[in-house]
């Protein structure tokens, strides 16, 4: 009974060894698998630090009086950066129309410097303001003899109201420079571009009014965004025209 028993049980033990041997290969490989995976995700995790300190994606303390050139804008907190990360960020591409019905792309934002704002048609208190300031500093602008001189792109926050016919009676009636472009057209590209300058065009007024501010952007001929301001404020001119004038010291300097 004895020499019985213990040959049932050898023969049961190697039985179950046989059966625990695949599940034993098997957690073996997996294991091998996920420490494979977290090695390659160390080594992507590394590489991805290391590119950014390259960059200088991970130098916040970035100071104007350190710089010459005018900064790059790319955060929805506007802070100037001057690292090659910043550099690199560009505007979205859009397709829009102007007031004339005819059709403009991002192509036209890098023939010259941009001053970029936002309206609409029915706005009749903070863009008035805002566009009379951009009046003068054309006018200024104009009056110098120096410097590529820039174009004016404006977009409007309601393009569902807001077509080429009624831009070109505000145009019209506000007696806006004949060379400025208003631009209106399907709201999700104008959305997809307006989120680029960080700025939420569908955001309205408990009353259905489109809600917007008088913030205008300087886009530099590779679209990215160089000086941000309130054009509300008559006095930003200044310093629109100063940036103006640096941001062409810039490109003259690169094409020497």
């Amino acid at each position: 009974m004895s020499c019985t028993s213990d040959a049932h049980t050898t023969h049961t033990s190697v039985a179950v060894a046989s059966l625990l041997q695949p599940l034993s290969m098997s957690r073996m490989l997996l294991s091998r698998f996920f420490c494979a995976l977290g090695l390659l995700l160390l080594a992507v995790l590394a590489a991805v630090v290391l590119a950014a300190y390259v960059t200088g994606a991970f130098h916040f303390q970035q100071h104007a009086l350190n710089y010459d050139s005018l900064p790059f804008y790319h955060t929805a907190d506007f802070q100037p950066r001057w690292d090659k990360w910043s550099s690199w960020q560009r505007t979205a591409k859009f397709d829009l129309i102007n007031q004339h019905g005819e059709p403009l792309s991002q192509n036209v934002l890098e023939k010259r410097p941009s001053f970029v704002g936002f309206f609409y048609a029915g706005c009749v208190s903070l863009c008035p303001v805002s566009l009379e300031v951009l009046r003068e500093l054309n006018r200024i602008i104009v009056a110098s003899e120096a410097g590529v001189k820039p174009q004016f792109l404006l977009l409007t926050v309601n393009p569902e109201l807001d077509g080429a016919g009624q831009l070109a009676d505000y145009a019209k009636r506000l007696q806006l420079p004949a060379n400025w472009s208003l631009l209106t057209g399907n709201p999700k590209e104008l959305d997809h571009f307006a989120h680029s300058l960080k700025t939420d065009i569908r955001l309205r007024e408990r009353n259905g009014e489109p809600l917007h501010g008088g913030r205008v952007f300087l886009l530099d001929t590779d679209r990215r965004i160089r000086g941000v301001y309130d054009a509300s404020s008559t006095t930003e001119l200044l310093r629109m025209r100063a940036d103006l004038e640096r941001l062409n010291v810039e490109k003259a300097n690169q094409q020497m």
